[in-house]
């Protein structure tokens, strides 16, 4: 057992609630952009962090922002949004909320697990071994980037034939209505970041600390080995880091 995957908990929901059946798209993204005039921490900074094809990792890229892929190229509409920080993606939910009167924000790290569950008990959302066909986008290593490049973390005789994000809904449809809650991009959650779950809420509630500055991210991304893709699997991020990695 991981220390900050501890200790084992019952959290238990007293009303519902709805989630997103996809991560937010760029073509979402771009309409509140355009109609708030909301600047992100990577536009303003003129910088983020992208996947360097020629040296096989994570490198600074100038002027790379909301509208670029992994790799730093202009992204389609229906990829997932990346190069958004936390208060990036609290700003869309702020002004999704205004302008529908509905109240949105971030799942809180219970909720996300809740999804990510549907219902099961396993090590992965698909079961408790390797998967034995595509369910997510994972770093398989039957995936090969432009150049040919292969994950030194592959998960062995796994291809899902995307590195990078992959269009929204490209994969299969998860138990409960959702897509990619399970790889593709790693998800921000509400909650800021415990080093374990002692005196965590039990009523699902977002664990949240005024003036933190490290928040949690979720869920897997196209870059994730086997291990991180584990249901209970949780990574603190400082709520100011923007990559090709995260969205929400």
């Amino acid at each position: 057992p991981v220390p900050a995957e501890l200790p084992r908990h019952t959290v238990t929901f007293k009303r519902g609630f709805a989630i997103a059946r996809n991560e937010i798209t760029v073509g979402q993204f771009r309409q509140f952009i355009e109609s708030s005039g909301y600047k992100t921490r990577a536009t303003t900074r003129a910088w983020s962090m992208v996947f360097d094809e020629k040296g096989g990792s994570m490198t600074k890229r100038e002027n790379v922002d909301w509208r670029h892929d992994h790799l730093g190229r202009l992204a389609k509409d229906d990829l997932p949004v990346v190069h958004v920080n936390f208060h990036d993606a609290q700003a869309y939910a702020r002004w999704l909320s205004e302008k529908t009167g509905e109240d949105y924000r971030l799942p809180s790290e219970a909720q996300y697990e809740y999804v990510l569950r549907a219902g099961r008990d396993t090590l992965y959302p698909w079961g408790d071994q390797a998967p034995k066909k595509v369910v997510a986008n994972l770093a398989g290593a039957g995936d090969k980037s432009t150049q040919s490049r292969s994950w030194g973390n592959a998960i062995e005789g796994y291809r899902d034939f995307h590195w990078g994000g992959a269009p929204v809904r490209s994969f299969p449809q998860e138990p409960w209505g959702t897509f990619d809650i399970s790889g593709n991009v790693d998800e921000w959650v509400q909650d800021c970041w415990h080093d374990s779950y002692q005196r965590a809420p039990l009523d699902s509630s977002a664990w949240v600390n005024p003036g933190c500055k490290m928040g949690v991210t979720r869920g897997a991304s196209w870059a994730s080995p086997l291990d991180e893709a584990r249901v209970s699997f949780r990574t603190a991020t400082l709520m100011k880091t923007h990559n090709a990695r995260i969205g929400f």
